[in-house]
């Protein structure tokens, strides 16, 4: 097999805790408990579990935005503790993140041309001219039209907005995306086409996604691996089609239970 794109071992991430002025002890809150996993490139790993399982917390640990606890992350091989420079540069160029709320994550003042040049400004050395051509190049990979190239987010649907946010993840040409609930805000028949951009962008360019959500259906459709999150643990990790047809947890059973799809048996 080859070397994992990213590899996680023992990941804790806890909130709160310390003590108060006065000596008392603070609520403290396990949001990732001993989480490891491994992805090797061109897969996806589907990161499932209800609302408050830690998903989100795991996500932003492994894209460099919140640091462990505890625990150790490494990336093609190379650990991304305490990055500087040239090093946290790459890191960034390799790795992206999607989010859920797509309007929310544009900055209402910026252009959508503007959005799309900005990470070409901080991550790579090309040109105002180059830069615009790149843009123009990443619109049409997405599926938005050239005339859109000066208009603000708040003039586009949630669908076309969040390809803006796609465009903007891939415009430093990453190899791993991070995509955390990347369509649980848009409509059913929106989130078929944006599922079908994202297979369609993983053929053509060998992405490795982590595909984080609570929708059971949407995990299946992408992911090739699943891990199941409850409490901030992993309860249960396999390949897809083993865990959704023989899963071996009550909470996953219970998961597949509570979401109706037709033509599937169901474990008792």
């Amino acid at each position: 097999m080859a070397e994992p794109i990213v590899e996680a071992r023992n990941l804790v991430r806890v909130f709160g805790g310390g003590r108060t002025w006065y000596g008392a002890k603070k609520p403290e809150l396990r949001a990732v408990d001993d989480v490891s996993l491994s992805v090797q490139p061109g897969t996806t790993l589907g990161i499932v579990g209800e609302s408050g399982c830690g998903k989100s917390t795991l996500a932003r640990m492994l894209t460099g935005l919140i640091p462990p606890t505890s625990g150790t992350i490494r990336l093609e091989g190379r650990p991304i503790a305490r990055l500087e420079g040239a090093e946290k540069r790459r890191f960034h160029q390799t790795v992206q993140l999607v989010f859920q709320d797509p309007l929310s994550s544009l900055n209402p003042r910026k252009t959508v041309s503007q959005i799309l040049a900005g990470p070409l400004e901080a991550l790579t050395d090309l040109d105002r001219t180059a830069r615009r051509e790149r843009v123009r190049a990443l619109m049409d990979e997405v599926g938005l039209r050239p005339e859109f190239i000066d208009r603000y987010p708040h003039e586009f649907s949630g669908g076309q907005a969040q390809r803006i946010g796609i465009a903007r993840a891939l415009a430093v040409e990453p190899r791993l995306m991070v995509l955390d609930e990347p369509v649980s805000a848009l409509d059913v028949s929106v989130q078929a086409q944006v599922l079908k951009l994202f297979r369609d962008l993983q053929e053509r360019r060998r992405l490795t996604y982590l595909f984080i959500s609570h929708d059971l259906a949407v995990v299946e459709a992408l992911s090739s691996e699943v891990m199941v999150m409850l409490e901030g643990k992993v309860v249960e990790a396999g390949p897809r089609d083993r865990v959704f047809r023989a899963p071996r947890h009550d909470y996953t059973r219970t998961l597949l239970g509570a979401v109706p799809v037709p033509g599937r048996r169901r474990a008792a």
